[in-house]
């Protein structure tokens, strides 16, 4: 009798040690990085190759759709999307015409958003100034 209130009380125990601490969600980016600077670079009339070389190579390239390149990018942060975005480059017989979309305005590039929001809320990171 005491074996088994002992094992149920063990394994109530163990059930509700684990539910009280709180997941950890990871920050995650995905996508293509795009900055002013790249899409400045593009010029009418370029290669499909001289625009993958400035822009990268792009997220979504559909079989269907091969005059039109996708470039997508999401930061979330703890299952809540941060700064989201999509540029679409257009082709007309392979070479450059277009882009549309927004490309973001800000001047911090996406590789420092993490350890920027990080310092604010925990303060726990210098960054030095230039």
């Amino acid at each position: 009798m005491q074996f088994k209130f002992l094992t149920i009380l063990l394994s109530f125990i163990f059930i509700s040690a684990c539910s009280i601490p709180q997941v950890y969600k990871l920050t995650v980016q995905q996508g293509n990085i795009v900055t002013q600077d790249m899409v400045n670079q593009l010029k009418e009339g370029m290669t499909k190759r001289q625009v993958a070389y400035v822009m990268g190579t792009p997220l979504i390239q559909s079989p269907y759709q091969q005059e039109r390149w996708d470039y997508l990018y999401t930061l979330e942060r703890r299952d809540k999307i941060v700064k989201s975005y999509q540029i679409s480059v257009f082709f007309k017989d392979d070479l450059y015409t277009h882009f549309e979309g927004e490309v973001p305005s800000e001047e911090k590039p996406e590789v420092q958003q993490e350890v920027l929001e990080d310092k604010k809320e925990n303060n726990l990171l210098d960054i030095p100034s230039e």
